[in-house]
C-alpha cells in the first residue's frame, strides 16, 4: 500500500471514530448546569465531571457577581478579582449575561435554551437569584428533574429573616429532585425540612486539592523566603486570617486575639484579603506590632502564606462552609474555626484537625492557640491530621462523583 491509500485509509477511520464519538455524545443523557459566575473552587468540579460526562454544559448567569445583597450577608460589592487561574477550561460553558435583561427577557431566553438543549436534568447552586427561581418555574413547566447544590445549613439568623425565607425555601425545595449536599450540616438541613433520605446524594465540600496540596521542599522554601520577608523567625508562631474584612467575617475577633497574644514576643498575624472595614482597622491597629495586612492575594500567593502560617483563624459569626479550611488543610496548616462555620464539626474535628470555639468567645480562642504555643507538635500533628483528611475525602473527583450520582438516579427513575 502506498503513502497516499495508508494516508487515505488512516483519515477514514479517523472519520468513523468522531462518527461514533458524535453519536455517543447524542445519545448520552444530558445535564446541564447553571452557576452564577465561574468560581475558582467550582472549576475543578466541573472539570472532573466533564470527564465522566461528555454531554455536560455549564451555563453561567453573568461573569461577575454583586454580592452587595441584604439577603446575602454581604455589605457591598464585591470586586472582581484576578485569582491567577483558568476558570473555564476543561468544560464547554456559556455565559448568558442575564444582568442586562429584565426578568420576562430572562424567563424568555432561558425557556429557548431549555428547548434548544433539550436536557434530561438541569443542577442549580442555590436559590437566591431570581433566575434560580425561573430555572425552578421552568423545570416544573416542562417537567425537567431538578439537581439542587445548596449552602444552606441551620443557622441563628433573626427571626425575622426566618420567617421571611421560611415559606420560600419550602416551595423551591419542594421541586427538587435530588439533593447534593456539601456536609453534615446541609445534609441535617435537608433533613430538618422533611425531605427523604433517599433524594440526598452526600457530598464534601472541595477546592482544587491538587493545586495547593503541600510538596517538598517546595513548601519549607517559600515558608523560609517569606517568612524573612517580614522579619518572622521560623521559632515564631504566625496566625492567618484570609477573606473579605466586612462585618460578618468578625476581623476584629482576629485582632483581639491578637492583642492578647502581644505579651508573647514571637505571635505574628497575616491578614490576606480586603473589604469595607479595612480602613477603620488598619486605622484601629496603626502602632500594633507583628500585625501584617497583606491585602489581596491570588491563589497562587494565598498558598504560599498558608505554607508560612501555623493557624487559620475563621471567626466568621456565619460562615456556609469555609473553603478556605479545605484550602489550609491541603497546605497542612490546621484552623481554629468559630461553631458557625459550616465546616466546624465536619472537615473540622475538635482536636484532630484543629479547634472550634463559640462566636465572638476570644478567651476560648485564645486557649487553644497558647495550647499550639506550649506545644509546636502538637500542631504538626493536627496539620498532617487535616491535610490526610481533605486529601482522602474531599476531593474535587469526589464531589464531581456525587453530583454524576444524583443524575444517574434521575435517569434511572426517568428511564
Amino acid at each position: 500500500m502506498n503513502s497516499y491509500e495508508e494516508c487515505t485509509k488512516r483519515l477514514a477511520v479517523c472519520r468513523e471514530r468522531g462518527k461514533i464519538e458524535v453519536a455517543a455524545m447524542e445519545n448520552q443523557p444530558k445535564l446541564l448546569i447553571f452557576d452564577t459566575h465561574p468560581i475558582q473552587y467550582r472549576a475543578p468540579v466541573f472539570r472532573e465531571l466533564a470527564k465522566k460526562l461528555s454531554s455536560l454544559r455549564v451555563y453561567f448567569f453573568n461573569s461577575d457577581f454583586d454580592g452587595g445583597k441584604w439577603w446575602f450577608h454581604e455589605v457591598g460589592k464585591a470586586k472582581s478579582l484576578d485569582w491567577g487561574i483558568n476558570l473555564t477550561e476543561g468544560y464547554s460553558h456559556k455565559t448568558l449575561n442575564t444582568d442586562t435583561l429584565k426578568i420576562l427577557q430572562i424567563y424568555k431566553s432561558l425557556k429557548t435554551l431549555l428547548i434548544t438543549e433539550q436536557p434530561n436534568a438541569i443542577l442549580v447552586y442555590g436559590y437566591y437569584l431570581k433566575e434560580h427561581w425561573i430555572l425552578r418555574l421552568l423545570c416544573s413547566q416542562m417537567n425537567i428533574p431538578l439537581i439542587f447544590v445548596g449552602e444552606t445549613f441551620t443557622s441563628n439568623s433573626s427571626w425575622l429573616r426566618r420567617f421571611a425565607t421560611t415559606p420560600l425555601q419550602t416551595f423551591f425545595l419542594r421541586g427538587v429532585k435530588r439533593f447534593v449536599s456539601i456536609g453534615k450540616k446541609t445534609e441535617a438541613f435537608y433533613l430538618s425540612k422533611k425531605i427523604s433520605p433517599s433524594k440526598i446524594v452526600s457530598g464534601r465540600y472541595c477546592i482544587d486539592t491538587d493545586f495547593f496540596k503541600k510538596e517538598e521542599p517546595f513548601a519549607s522554601l517559600k515558608r523560609t523566603k517569606l517568612r524573612q520577608k517580614l522579619n518572622i523567625k521560623e521559632t515564631d508562631f504566625v496566625l492567618l486570617f484570609v477573606g473579605r474584612l466586612f462585618e460578618r467575617k468578625r476581623p476584629q475577633d482576629l485582632i483581639a486575639l491578637h492583642e492578647l497574644l502581644l505579651q508573647n514576643g514571637r505571635v505574628h498575624t497575616l491578614i490576606i484579603g480586603s473589604g469595607p472595614l479595612e480602613s477603620s482597622l488598619k486605622s484601629y491597629c496603626e502602632e500594633m506590632p507583628r500585625l501584617h495586612w497583606l491585602g489581596f492575594q491570588n491563589q497562587t500567593e494565598t498558598r504560599d502564606w498558608y505554607f508560612a502560617s501555623d493557624l487559620l483563624v475563621v471567626p466568621s459569626e456565619f460562615e456556609t462552609w469555609g473553603l478556605v479550611v479545605n484550602e489550609a488543610f491541603s497546605c497542612g496548616l490546621p484552623a481554629l474555626v468559630s461553631s458557625a462555620c459550616g465546616a466546624a464539626g465536619d472537615l473540622v474535628d475538635n482536636g484532630q484537625t484543629g479547634f472550634i470555639y463559640e462566636v465572638g468567645s476570644i478567651e476560648s480562642a485564645l486557649k487553644y492557640v497558647n495550647q499550639l504555643l506550649e506545644n509546636r507538635t502538637l500542631q504538626q500533628e493536627l496539620g498532617e491530621r487535616a491535610r490526610k483528611k481533605v486529601l482522602e475525602a474531599y476531593r474535587p473527583d469526589q464531589f464531581a462523583e456525587s453530583i454524576y450520582e444524583a443524575f444517574s438516579q434521575i435517569n434511572i427513575l426517568h428511564s
